[in-house]
């Protein structure tokens, strides 16, 4: 009978280990998810901005090249009122 009480106390024992350790996992799992989802936000925000500042840079290139030539001829001019003027020598 002795042994009897041994296997019971042992199984008693196992089983709230088992449980003890499936709250754990439970809680790990949990925390895990919710991170993993608001890693998904982020990432989201992050490929909607980057979007975002493609359009932006796009635009503004366009309207560089556009005014490219213009912009060109006015920082020549600018560097070139510093130098003095040449003699018809």
């Amino acid at each position: 009978m002795d042994a009897f009480v041994k296997m019971d106390i042992f199984f008693v024992v196992a089983t709230v280990a088992i449980i003890i350790v499936a709250l754990f996992v439970a809680t790990l799992l949990f925390y895990v998810l919710r991170t993993t989802r608001d890693v998904s936000e982020v990432v989201h925000i992050v490929r909607r901005e980057t979007e975002r500042f493609a359009k932006g840079t796009s635009s503004a290139r366009k309207r560089m090249r556009g005014n490219g030539e213009s912009m060109l001829q006015k920082l020549i001019a600018f560097v070139q009122s510093f130098t003095p003027p040449k003699n018809g020598k």
